[in-house]
């Protein structure tokens, strides 16, 4: 069984950039929260937004359950650098449905459609700065597969 001293945890940090570092604590800290009953500033807006999505085939008590440990999975895959290129697609399309809200519920998202947001409207609009990040790493690990298979074919 490897040991983890700390060394081994540094290099792994020195590894990924602080932006996926970022993103990871972000989501590890907002998709706990969703664990605990009336914790999270966004419970309603997502138990609502998931509820209208799944037409209510999914209870909002299992709905946010599962969106819990989506985030949390997320969190930790990122933090841990598993399988980067699928969990940054994935959290892609998680950022995706979270803009749904804004169509769905427009009413909790907006004060004035489309122009004065909610403290909730503010939330998901958010997002576009980590959709942004987001594409920024999956862009820099395309360029650095590239270089490994171009440095390993002219090895």
């Amino acid at each position: 069984m490897p040991a983890f001293n700390l060394s081994s945890i540094s290099e792994h940090f020195k590894k990924i950039s602080f932006l996926q570092i970022s993103i990871a604590i972000v989501y590890l800290w907002f998709g706990a929260l969703k664990f605990f009953n009336d914790v999270s500033p966004a419970e309603e807006l997502a138990k609502e937004t998931i509820t209208s999505l799944t037409f209510g085939l999914i209870p909002p008590n299992i709905s946010i359950f599962m969106l819990a440990v989506l985030e949390v999975g997320i969190g930790i895959f990122l933090l841990f650098d598993l399988f980067r290129k699928q969990t940054i697609i994935v959290t892609l399309l998680h950022m995706v449905c979270t803009f749904s809200s804004l169509l769905l519920l427009n009413e909790a998202s907006f004060t004035y459609s489309p122009f004065a947001p909610t403290l909730l409207g503010q939330y998901v609009i958010k997002n576009l700065i980590i959709i942004a990040a987001l594409i920024s790493l999956y862009q820099n690990t395309k360029k650095a597969e590239r270089t490994a298979v171009n440095s390993t074919s002219t090895d």
